[in-house]
């Protein structure tokens, strides 16, 4: 950050921050907390994204508040799109894409990225568009393709090799570099690939001591402990285990080497070196359980269930599973909530942002991963979230009609209850297959809003063309004629619809749609019982 165009107060105050981070020193709340109000006082968009973007990662380093981590973020994002630093916007991405990929939601890793990749367009900043490429390797990792994530960490292998070597982080960003792509050589079967990573970095300890820096020295170990598993060299497989485990055990932030240890402690127990991989998960487990991270406690669930298979263990293994189905209920609220905070983040950038490019031809198969929704395969609260404000601002330029439809399935908690969860997911499967079998025709969208609620996007349709679809969807959810004993007076799964249709004026915003289709459901669903009501469709235009 330029700390020139500041008077003497706020450079000391900046310089400050940056000088106790690096000490990690607490002391830096209080000088952040000084800083804020001088930004505030200033009205200088940048300085206060600056504020809030190190208070998060303050937040974060130090363990304070994971929520506050969040919501700090958010605003730095927004201060960053009024302001004028592409970099430090470029990193703030960055930071939401690594969180909630440490939450399980690639799709929203990869989006967030992509907003740093294209923040970093005109930037020349070759360290950071190597960590960035980095992450996106990440991402492709953790779901399994380890040749794509392979090629985006060997760019940021190249970018970060571009760098000025006298920068005091030059050397640790190399080894953690070629770390990452020496690990995917390993899980690639690649032996000669890994040797190569490092041999680079065994050059690099020559030029420089990294002993004393665990996000490097633990790296290394894993990465030759691994390779001597590769080669069946006994003695390095009993040096480097015993210094991992060590290691792990003494160090302060096991977070920031949580998936390394995931995909060591898969590697060793697949070929049949349980007893380091037991060591390993014994030290982690507390840690883990402690952190609250949902996704955390079922990666570790899911090595305890690889390792229990390995090892024979049936009764420990049914506990497991167990405890992983625990965990995937979890899990879904938790994504439910990373979903929540990228729309609210999604909605802060509209207000500045550009329309975002088309994402590059090679990940089109990705973007449409991002766009879906995995248990029904319609369009997921993302693509809705995308789709909802072109098609608004279309209809608005043009004055053409626009519709939205909010829908769920009528006491659809009472159902999950009769039947189980298992019953319910194939439930909305079927229901989704149905709205998106009426919504298969032009200017008709659909997608799954959260739960047990769905969407429908009417492009220019009268108020008859729209009841007409409407009143097919009830058909054809009638005809799956799935029994449902908690719905006394159908007594089988239906629908209920609430919509708004209508030509937006110069005063209605999309979400102005959304809130009326919603107050529509809303009276649909309090006269449902009422007797000889049989009505559940509600077409209404906006109040104003």
């Amino acid at each position: 950050m330029n700390t020139q165009k500041y008077g003497q107060k706020i450079a000391e105050l900046i310089e400050l921050v940056f000088e106790q981070k690096n000490s990690n020193s607490e002391a830096v709340f209080r000088t952040l907390s000084r800083l804020m109000k001088a930004a505030k006082e200033n009205g200088d968009y940048t300085l206060l994204g600056f504020t809030h973007f190190h208070l998060a990662d303050a937040l974060y380093t130090f363990e304070k508040s994971y929520t506050k981590f969040r919501e700090n973020l958010a605003r730095a994002i927004y201060f960053f799109q009024l302001g004028d630093d592409a970099e430090l916007l470029a990193r703030a991405y960055n930071y939401v894409s690594v969180d909630a990929l440490n939450n399980g939601s690639f799709d929203v890793a990869y989006l967030y990225l992509m907003n740093a990749l294209h923040t970093c367009e005109n930037l020349d900043n070759n360290y950071l568009l190597s960590i960035i490429n980095n992450n996106v390797g990440q991402v492709y990792a953790r779901m399994k393709n380890y040749k794509k994530a392979l090629k985006y960490v060997r760019l940021g292998n190249k970018l970060q090799a571009l760098s000025p070597k006298d920068d005091y982080y030059y050397h640790q960003n190399m080894i953690n570099g070629y770390f990452s792509e020496g690990i995917l050589c390993c899980l690639m079967e690649d032996l000669a690939g890994a040797d190569r990573a490092d041999r680079k970095i065994a050059k690099l300890e020559q030029e420089k001591d990294m002993s004393d820096i665990p996000s490097v020295y633990i790296p290394i170990s894993l990465l030759r402990l691994m390779i001597s598993v590769m080669k069946g060299d006994a003695d390095g497989y009993e040096t480097h285990s015993r210094y991992i485990v060590e290691k792990i055990r003494d160090a302060h932030r096991l977070f920031d080497f949580i998936t390394d240890v995931e995909d060591l402690c898969r590697f060793l127990i697949e070929r049949g070196y349980t007893d380091t991989a037991r060591s390993i998960l014994d030290i982690v487990t507390n840690d883990i359980a402690s952190s609250g991270v949902v996704q955390m406690q079922k990666t570790l669930s899911s090595l305890e269930i690889a390792y229990c298979e390995k090892i024979g263990d049936e009764k420990a293994l049914a506990r497991q599973l167990r405890e992983q189905y625990r965990l995937t209920e979890l899990m879904q609220m938790e994504q439910n909530r990373i979903y929540q905070y990228s729309i609210d983040l999604i909605n802060i950038m509209r207000k500045q942002q550009k329309e975002q490019e088309k994402i590059q031809q090679e990940n089109k198969s990705l973007h449409t991963q991002v766009h879906t929704d995995p248990l029904t395969g319609i369009p997921n609260r993302l693509k809705l979230d995308q789709s909802i404000g072109e098609l608004f601002s279309n209809a608005k330029k043009k004055k053409n009609l626009f519709g939205v439809s909010l829908m769920d399935i009528n006491r659809f908690k009472e159902y999950n209850d009769s039947y189980g969860h298992l019953a319910g997911d194939l439930c909305l499967q079927k229901v989704a297959r149905a709205i998106e079998s009426v919504s298969n025709r032009p200017g008709v969208h659909c997608a799954r809003y959260g739960g047990d609620e769905f969407v429908m996007l009417y492009e220019n349709k009268s108020d008859e063309e729209i009841l007409s679809i409407a009143r097919e969807l009830e058909k054809q959810i009638y005809a799956l004629n799935i029994l449902h004993s908690g719905d006394e007076i159908r007594g089988r799964v239906s629908l209920s619809q609430g919509i708004c249709n209508c030509v937006p004026s110069d005063l209605n915003t999309a979400e102005d749609y959304l809130a009326e289709a919603d107050n529509s459901l809303y009276a649909v669903k309090k006269n449902l019982h009422r007797v000889g009501q049989t009505e559940q469709i509600r077409l209404v235009q906006l109040p104003y």
